[in-house]
């Protein structure tokens, strides 16, 4: 009895680790990178992700690359300013401090992927690649999600 429940306890911890979708690189924890499925024609695509730095000093998202299906990435921030719902490019990048996690999410900081060449299809996978000032770069693939039209995440560029 002991042997089933220890050999249960296994496949469950297991196949948590296998569905959990994260990456890891030094200190940093990249979870759930995600993009949205988008309509045929569209030409831009957010994505998100949670970003935990557990390390003694802060690092730095510089930049995304080799999106083999999107013509230009940049990482960018929603806000209000003035009741006005405004973006901007980061061109210095993201800062994710010391012992922190930073949330990659729609309506704030995200990563849009530009001049797309192919529409972003629900189920498929997405690989790029984060390039930190300090921890290096790794590639990780963003799982399309649908969005339904009524979701807050409804976000247009």
């Amino acid at each position: 009895m002991l042997k089933k429940i220890l050999i249960t306890l296994f496949v469950i911890t297991l196949s948590g680790s296998v569905f959990a979708h994260e990456y890891k690189l030094g200190t940093l924890e990249i979870d759930h990178p995600y993009t949205r499925a988008t309509a045929a024609g569209a030409k831009v695509g957010g994505a998100f992700m949670t970003i935990n730095n557990r390390g003694s000093q802060p690092d730095k998202l510089v930049s995304v690359t080799g999106a083999a299906f999107a013509g230009k990435v940049e990482l960018h921030e929603t806000k209000m300013i003035n009741n006005v719902m405004e973006m901007r490019e980061l061109k210095q990048g993201l800062v994710i401090p010391a012992k922190s996690k930073v949330e990659l999410k729609p309506g704030a900081y995200h990563v849009m992927f530009m001049d797309l060449k192919e529409p972003l299809v629900k189920g498929k996978k997405y690989k790029a690649k984060l390039n930190f000032e300090k921890s290096g770069s790794i590639e990780v693939e963003f799982d399309a999600i649908e969005v339904k039209n009524n979701s807050k995440e409804q976000h247009k560029h």
